[in-house]
């Protein structure tokens, strides 16, 4: 939450990212700004998570939850309990980790997710590669915070995350 005492001005243009990624069927472009980091993404026709995610990550579902809106295209989602849902262009959304998904049709689909860090005053932030954050308060707690995503990423899913690694996705 931001201090209301406190003003912040931030501009970051999604085209010029922080970070950006391209795998197989889906390419992302990230923005770090205070209080919340910006995706988009842009899935391909033939993307779907099971398919293109699962193997990395190695849960049986997406643990991701998603703050959303769709650009354009189309994205189907079913959630672990068998309910299924369409997204498209102007839908904004929420949904719960436990969930697959994948782009309908033959056109990409582009998404932007949001995710709010609570860190526009002090403190960091950091993620597995699975989607679980983790967050501490302060500078003297960042040690821990690194050692809490290793050992996350090696019990849970077996991977052997290096300190580097997790220093790439911790947001300050």
């Amino acid at each position: 939450m931001l201090e209301a005492t406190k003003l912040i001005v931030a501009v970051k243009n999604i085209e010029t990212p922080d970070e950006q990624h391209a795998f197989e069927h889906a390419s992302l472009n990230v923005v770090n700004l205070p209080g919340v980091t910006i995706a988009r993404t842009v899935y391909e026709p033939g993307w779907k998570w099971s398919t293109d995610v699962k193997p990395v990550v190695g849960t049986d579902a997406c643990q991701a939850a998603h703050i959303g809106y769709i650009i354009s295209g189309w994205l189907h989602a079913r959630m672990d309990d068998g309910r299924e849902y369409d997204f498209g262009p102007g839908d904004a959304h929420v949904m719960s980790p436990g969930h697959d998904a994948w782009v309908e049709g033959d056109e990409p689909c582009v998404a932007l997710d949001l995710a709010f860090t609570g860190r526009a005053l002090a403190g960091h932030v950091g993620r597995c590669p699975c989607g679980v954050e983790f967050r501490v308060a302060n500078d003297d707690q960042f040690g821990q915070l690194v050692a809490a995503i290793r050992e996350h990423a090696r019990s849970s899913h077996g991977h052997e995350l290096t300190t580097q690694q997790v220093l790439a996705e911790v947001m300050t």
